[in-house]
């Protein structure tokens, strides 16, 4: 009876035990799977870390990519103006040389078309009028320095390029005095913070601006008049060009019958240039004009012929010499005065 008892209490007791062994075993099941999930989040913990301080490594030997650019930015503006400095420096010996006649412009001829059509590729899809584009590229040409005025724009394009809207903030657009002033309104300057992104910012930075020297004539006369050089008649630039050229220091010089352009008034001019200029390098012309070559004291005087008059094919040195030689002499009289019966009659008809 106690035995039964006993093995009564034993069967409960074991029932009670599997039940709690099987609960624990259970609990232990899933405690493994979520050790095992912690193991693996721990593994992929460290690597983020690792690649995290590696990135940063990376950044900290990059040290910082917008101050650099910002840096070297200015060393891109500074090094344009410093073409400007130079072409201006190139400008003023030019007008020097050409004594005064010749005036070039450079620190506002910037190339506005190159602008123009950096703008206009940039503002693609804006539906900005090529108006408003045309007046922004006036404003910078027209200004005192081109340069800065495009530095200018440049930098409020960049604060529309960076803008971002949120649909939970209301639209404060940045400041734009400049674009404003040329006549974009509230909406254009929205359709840029759309449109223009950052990276065609950053093509329009750094493109390269080209200066192209604008050349004048100054006619002399009493209103100092200056008009466009291509405007002056083909005597005046000739003349002009041809006092740069006595001016300079270089070597030989080849002039081809200047006296196709010169104008006959000037040619006390330029003879006087040509005395001058033998000090400085040796000059050599070809012309029938008998006042270079008399008035300007030529050394050597090379006359040349065809070899037979009647087929004009094939040349010869006829004579050569000083103008004191006789038969130069009787040459330039012959070729350039139209003989010595035509140099005497025009002395007698002037009254000398």
């Amino acid at each position: 009876m106690v035995y039964n008892t006993s093995i009564g209490k034993w069967k409960e007791l074991k029932k009670a035990f599997d039940a709690s062994y099987a609960q624990i075993k259970e609990k232990a099941s899933a405690n493994e799977s979520i050790i095992k999930e912690i193991n693996q989040l721990e593994i992929r913990l460290r690597e983020l870390t690792d690649s995290i301080n590696e990135r940063v490594s990376r950044i900290k030997e990059l040290g910082n990519p917008e101050s650099i650019f910002i840096e070297e930015k200015e060393k891109w503006y500074t090094l344009h103006q410093n073409k400007i400095d130079l072409l201006n420096t190139q400008a003023a010996n030019f007008t020097t040389l050409s004594k005064g006649i010749i005036k070039a412009e450079v620190t506002r001829s910037i190339n506005i078309e190159e602008i123009q059509e950096l703008i206009i590729n940039s503002f693609s899809g804006t539906r900005i009028s090529k108006d408003k584009i045309d007046n922004l590229c006036g404003k910078i040409k027209e200004s005192e320095s081109p340069l800065e005025s495009w530095k200018i724009a440049l930098d409020e394009l960049k604060t529309l390029a960076e803008y971002k809207i949120l649909e939970d903030k209301p639209i404060e657009l940045p400041e734009t005095p400049l674009l404003t002033e040329i006549g974009l309104n509230e909406i254009n300057i929205q359709r840029i913070v759309e449109l223009f992104s950052p990276d065609k910012w950053l093509a329009m930075v750094t493109q390269e601006i080209e200066f192209e020297p604008h050349f004048f004539y100054s006619t002399g006369n009493e209103m100092q008049d200056v008009i466009p050089f291509s405007e002056a008649s083909a005597g005046q630039q000739a003349t002009a060009l041809l006092s740069v050229l006595l001016n300079q220091e270089g070597s030989p010089l080849l002039i081809d019958q200047p006296e196709d352009d010169i104008d006959n008034r000037a040619i006390n001019d330029i003879t006087e240039n040509i005395w001058k200029a033998k000090n400085k390098r040796q000059l050599i012309f070809t012309s029938h004009n008998a006042n270079l070559v008399v008035n300007g004291d030529a050394e050597l005087v090379i006359c040349c012929d065809y070899k037979e008059s009647s087929q004009q094919t094939q040349g010869e040195v006829k004579y050569e010499g000083a103008i004191d030689n006789s038969e130069i002499k009787k040459e330039i009289t012959l070729i350039m005065e139209g003989g010595e019966k035509a140099f005497k009659l025009r002395k007698e008809k002037y009254g000398f």
